[in-house]
């Protein structure tokens, strides 16, 4: 097979590096700084996939570099400042090197054409051959030698990797309806543009930044086409957008297909780099390399290359540049590390086609990847307190983490992370006051926890200091003197205070929250007032948790009016000091739309038994009966929240146990102090339906049933039995069974992987219409050994005749037991399960969206 031409073009600028000595170097001019030249761009591509040409079968055709022969001759696009990062093995045979400062300089790029392309001829080419063209900013001062390279380049695939300004200039205008081909056209299908998020910010593109892949997700959607000026960028057939090294956006703009949107779930835009090496030169050119190797010479492939550059780019990234230990060595990218066998269970990123009609249309303001990626976040809850939320089912839900804190709910992850990009930014720079931030939320919400645990992530490796004021046990402002004292000293002392004020909308009798008053020049001036003199505070984060407002917003409603007598003007001061506040949603569901409680619940709990009792987890699965898990997920609220879920499994008998068992439980008289126990043991028996859905099922099971009966023939005296009887005419045990038997749809679906669920929560699923054979299989055997279970509660026994009134029945027995046509039964039952639901529900498989 002849091998496949990689032709490299566009800008290959030179950079200066400038890098400390080694500690220990044995020169004279060890503490001083080291400097050299690299290439970057189109070179730096050609070396990545030099090192794969051999195993790719590429020919690799780079820059001929035109201009000056020695690099040190030539223009210098920047300068790069490297510090040494101090996390290496001390074994290790080099050095890392962390970008510490970027200088660009006024520079203009030279057009470098591929070696052997001066004459096309001279290149064997394939339909598979790939053109890499590096754009540069700004244009670059020969143009003409670009444009006339690519009229005449026959690529089978042509990669742009575009530089801002975007979509503007002659060179751009020669390729935008794509490839140019023999017959005189153009080919778009053969053009892929590859353009980084923060460009197309530049441009006016109104993209979010770091906050959830939902809010990215949607601010694509709707802004891509903001700007008039890109509409051939837009439009053309291959966009591919990279968000760092975290996500990309695959946009195919010449169809209809929805957008992808490749993503770490563990990480938003940026996050990666922040916990590596940060901006790592390379990391554009280590994305187009790997794309080109998957690509195979086609964009048939081009769904997988992107999946394989997102993770070269990351390798680049966690590696970063290096310095061998000799003193005349430079730095250099691992190359051989970045292009090797790329695994992608190694840094895993998952798929999701974006919903462009439910965006664009704004028809389901709740959706979330979680649902699209699972679907059942009852069942997702389930395996996180099973297997943890690394486990490989939940690993595809979108994760904030701040040390211990882990938020799963997409409007808890966008608030924490938009007050902890504030907090980032004030603690990088020296301050003189505080910064603060406000926590609202209901009762056992796990305010003091949420935000503890976020400024001990944010402030990882500094020396901090916690204090904690409870303003409800306070009686005057002069008891807060001592601690603004405390405060004052830690900073004196080179610590970081960190400030938890409980209570700042406490109410108290004859005044309107005189706190917001006290409060407010702290806060604003970082100041306080001891003896008639004040003093300074210096710098802190105060974290002020509300005790009597869900959100911020009913705060403002309830306050800004005066409705309990405040001064707008104080209470729009202390609003002023604010720099920022979160909205704790908390364990408890939270509205009719709350489909994620579950969830955040089940990340609680799985900490909570971890603490609880070491012996339930073996090889990192928790054993816990699965009515016990229902009733601990489901139940909507708890009295405390988390606090009173915390009681409850104190007051369990787990000590020494290895599984979690019904009989732990504290009983139910116990169990009302923290939840309504009515409601609670209702979840634990699996009574998950609501009541109008439940008796609907039971109807028409027992119809369906029925039906099967008759079919089978049935004597006059079969007839006039009890449970023969038209459910109007039906004894109340049997309509019992029959509402026992519709009790337990969702536990058996979930053996099948599927679920039930109103349709309005759904509609981008396709609902299941039939199961498979081997689907009826299961769920059949399940509901006879259910249907055995609820006999042999009520004290039915076996017996050769069948006769209820003496609570005798031939089919209790094994289901291999079971004589085939009441094995057929069962079967018929379980298959009518999609065809009896309610108007408004639909069965559903759980997984991503097909």
């Amino acid at each position: 097979m002849p091998p496949i031409n990689v032709l490299l073009a566009g800008d290959a600028s030179v950079d200066v590096l400038i890098y400390p000595a080694q500690p220990g170097e044995n020169t004279w001019h060890e503490h001083m700084l080291k400097t050299c030249r690299q290439r970057s761009g189109a070179s730096l591509i050609s070396k990545f996939l030099s090192d794969v040409a051999l195993d790719c079968n590429f020919k690799i055709h780079g820059p001929i570099l035109a201009g000056p022969v020695n690099i040190q001759h030539e223009s210098v696009r920047s300068i790069l400042e490297f510090e040494i990062h101090n996390d290496n093995d001390v074994n290790s045979s080099y050095f890392t090197l962390r970008l510490n400062r970027t200088r660009q300089l006024n520079y203009q790029s030279i057009w470098q054409s591929p070696w052997s392309s001066a004459s096309l001829g001279t290149i064997d080419s394939t339909e598979k051959d790939i053109l890499v063209f590096q754009d540069t900013q700004g244009s670059f001062n020969n143009p003409d030698d670009a444009i006339h390279f690519l009229r005449n380049a026959r690529p089978g695939v042509l990669v742009y990797h575009m530089a801002p300004r975007l979509a503007l200039g002659s060179i751009w205008e020669t390729i935008r309806n794509g490839v140019h081909t023999d017959g005189g056209t153009q080919d778009p299908e053969k053009l892929v543009v590859v353009v980084s998020a923060n460009d197309l910010r530049a441009e006016g593109i109104q993209l979010s930044h770091g906050l959830s892949w939902e809010k990215t997700c949607e601010d694509f959607i709707e802004q891509l086409g903001s700007v008039g000026s890109l509409v051939s960028l837009v439009t053309c057939a291959h966009l591919v957008v990279t968000f760092s090294c975290d996500g990309v956006i695959y946009h195919r703009g010449g169809q209809l297909n929805q957008p992808i949107l490749y993503f770490d779930s563990n990480c938003i835009e940026g996050e990666f780099l922040r916990q590596n090496l940060g901006e790592v030169p390379g990391i554009k050119e280590a994305f187009i390399a790997g794309m080109v190797t998957h690509l195979g010479g086609s964009v048939k492939n081009l769904e997988e290359a992107i999946e394989l550059a997102l993770l070269s780019s990351r390798r680049l990234a966690a590696s970063g540049l290096v310095r061998g230990l000799n003193s005349t060595d430079k730095p250099e990218h691992l190359v051989s590390d970045v292009m090797g066998t790329l695994v992608p269970s190694e840094y895993p990123v998952f798929k999701l086609p974006i919903p462009s009609d439910v965006i664009g249309s704004g028809s389901d303001h709740y959706w979330s990847i979680l649902d699209r990626m699972v679907g059942d976040p009852a069942q997702v809850a389930r395996d996180v307190v099973k297997h943890g939320i690394t486990s490989s089912d939940s690993s595809r839900i979108p994760t904030a983490r701040f040390g211990r804190l882990v938020l799963v709910d997409r409007h808890e992850i966008e608030s924490f992370r938009i007050v902890s990009n504030v907090l980032r930014d004030y603690i990088d720079l020296p301050q003189t006051r505080p910064i603060s931030i406000a926590f609202f939320g209901p009762r056992g919400s796990g305010r003091s926890y949420a935000a503890t645990e976020m400024g001990r992530a944010l402030l990882n490796g500094r020396n901090i200091s916690k204090f904690r004021i409870d303003l409800t046990q306070i009686s005057t402002p002069t008891d807060l003197i001592p601690v603004f004292h405390s405060i004052r000293d830690c900073n004196l002392e080179g610590g970081f205070p960190l400030v938890y004020i409980n209570g700042f909308d406490t109410l108290v009798p004859g005044s309107s929250l005189p706190w917001l008053f006290h409060l407010s020049t702290p806060m604003l001036h970082g100041r306080f007032i001891d003896n008639g003199e004040s003093r300074p505070i210096g710098r802190a984060i105060f974290f002020l948790g509300s005790i009597n407002f869900k959100t911020y917003q009913k705060f403002q409603n309830q306050l800004g009016g005066s409705s309990r007598g405040l001064i707008p003007p104080r209470f729009e001061e202390f609003l002023g000091c604010l720099h920022g506040y979160v909205n704790m949603l908390g364990p408890d569901c939270v509205g009719e739309h709350d489909r994620l409680y579950p969830v955040r619940r089940a990340v609680i709990l799985r900490e909570l038994l971890d603490k609880r009792e070491p012996k339930l987890k073996v090889d990192g699965k928790i054993s816990i009966d699965e009515s016990v898990l229902d009733g601990l997920l489901l139940v909507p609220s708890y009295r405390q929240g988390v606090r009173s879920l915390k009681s409850i499994i104190s007051m369990s008998r787990l000590n020494g146990a290895h599984q979690f068992e019904r009989a732990a439980l504290p009983p139910a008289s116990q169990l009302d102090i923290h939840v309504n126990s009515d409601e609670f043991l209702r979840y634990l028996d699996g009574k998950v339906l609501a009541e109008s859905v439940r008796e609907h099922l039971a109807q028409n099971i027992h119809i369906e049933y029925l039906k099967k009966r008759f079919s089978m023939g049935m004597s006059d005296e079969d007839r006039k039995r009890p449970g023969h009887q038209p459910w109007d005419q039906l004894p109340e045990e049997f309509r019992e069974s029959a509402r026992a038997h519709a009790d337990n749809i969702p536990r058996k679906l979930r053996l099948i992987s599927c679920f039930l669920a109103e349709k309005q929560d759904h509609m981008h699923r396709k609902p299941v219409e039939k199961f498979s054979p081997g689907e009826i299989e299961v769920l059949a055997k399940h509901e006879h050994d259910r249907w055995n279970a609820e006999r042999l509660q009520k004290q039915w026994t076996k017996s050769s005749n069948t006769d209820p009134t003496v609570r005798t029945s031939s089919l209790l027995v094994a289901w291999s037991d079971l004589a085939k046509e009441w094995q057929d039964v069962d079967r018929e039952l379980v298959a009518s399960y999609p065809n009896i639901l309610p108007e408004d529900y639909q069965i559903y498989r759980m997984g991503g969206v097909r």
